[in-house]
């Protein structure tokens, strides 16, 4: 198989494509970060990312795939960045075929040694599992979500807000005016922390008001309405359409919001004329559903999502009623146990489509983790943006 040469020059990196100041963030692995656009239609080109980003799932490569990433690699639309994923990857495959026997020692709590198990399985690589709670290898926090996994950077918590604040939040937009951040007094914490971050961020408390109420006096909907009362008041005899305006300074509305409110505030300000302005939130605002159909509620909202979200995994592994959080477990310690096994198995240097985002694996580091952004579209399916 034949790989171009890449230069040497930062932006090649298997691990960062870093963008200029004044450039607007790209997402992780998506078309614009993987290939010149230019040079083939963009379906094209979303179809060439699936198959990268199917590669490096670590589940072997196929007949088909070498094909087609062979291509890829030696193409001309591929930029330098790509084709050093491939390299690795192919590097990364070859060692995985010799199927390496490891053993992992550690202590977890029993309600997830089951999770761990299941991952093995999944997997299909040559693990051995000992619990040991007197001398473990790794010990894993109880609580998976919210503190770092060993070997990771960060919790999956944090990186999902990572994920979208490094959207809303610019390098180039110092004073950041075009978002606002509306949030409930349950995540007063999350908020403090924003504030501490970024400069001059400016939020909402929502506390019980009317969810329309609120949007529309948020939005100046209602402002623009009175606006217009006055008007037709004084000019009684000639006929005014009214459209009430909604603010153009708002271009961003970041919600920390649990789902029992979000429910009804994220489609009230949907409907007062915000179709304009980019929602977020994070996933904790439907963590503890398990109907994967309520979420048409939030159409258009913009949330972190791993690419294997609501996969056959999700659906078929778990039962009717397990709430999006314990899959969110299975799926942080799914990603574990794959980063240490290519650490035990000699590889060093990977990137990895897991099932709680886009891994970063680079020797003598912690492991790295970027969740890529979708919307959720009106048949409550999340879309890559």
């Amino acid at each position: 198989m034949l790989v171009n040469s890449c230069a040497t020059s930062s932006n090649n990196s298997l691990y960062s494509n870093e963008l200029t100041n004044d450039s607007e963030p790209i997402q992780v692995l998506s078309v614009e970060e993987l290939f010149y656009i230019r040079d083939l239609d963009t379906e094209e080109l979303i179809n060439k990312r699936a198959v990268i980003t199917e590669s490096i799932k670590y589940k072997g490569l196929s007949k088909s795939q070498l094909v087609e990433l062979n291509l890829i690699a030696n193409s001309s639309y591929a930029k330098p960045y790509t084709k050093n994923i491939i390299k690795n990857l192919y590097k990364n495959d070859e060692a995985l075929k010799k199927n390496k026997r490891i053993v992992i020692s550690l202590d977890i709590d029993e309600v997830y040694k089951n999770y761990l198990i299941q991952a093995i399985a999944n997997l299909g690589w040559n693990i051995e599992l000992i619990f040991d709670k007197n001398n473990p290898d790794i010990f894993i926090s109880s609580n998976i979500l919210d503190e770092n996994l060993p070997g990771f950077c960060s919790s999956f918590q944090r990186d999902q807000a990572a994920s979208i604040e490094k959207v809303i939040f610019r390098k180039n937009s110092s004073e950041y005016q075009d978002t606002l951040v509306i949030y409930e007094d349950a995540f007063k914490s999350e908020h403090f922390e924003l504030l501490n971050n970024y400069k001059n961020i400016r939020s909402a408390l929502y506390t019980n008001n009317s969810y329309e109420i609120f949007a529309s006096n948020i939005l100046g909907v209602s402002e623009s309405a009175n606006r217009f009362k006055k008007i037709n008041a004084l000019l009684p005899n000639i006929k005014i359409n009214n459209i009430p305006r909604v603010r153009q300074d708002i271009k961003n509305i970041y919600f920390l919001m649990s789902y029992e409110k979000a429910k009804g505030l994220v489609p009230a300000f949907r409907y007062n004329y915000s179709i304009d302005i980019n929602s977020y939130a994070s996933i904790n605002l439907i963590k503890n559903i398990s109907d994967l159909n309520k979420i048409i509620d939030f159409e258009s909202l913009i949330i972190p999502a791993p690419h294997q979200l609501g996969d056959v995994i999700f659906l078929e592994q778990f039962s009717k009623n397990t709430l999006l959080k314990e899959r969110l477990i299975y799926d942080n310690l799914h990603d574990l146990i794959i980063s240490i096994y290519l650490q035990k198995t000699g590889i060093q240097n990977a990137i990895i489509n897991g099932r709680s985002g886009i891994l970063f694996m680079k020797a003598g580091q912690c492991t790295r983790r970027e969740l890529p952004l979708k919307k959720i579209d009106s048949e409550g399916s999340f879309k890559p943006l």
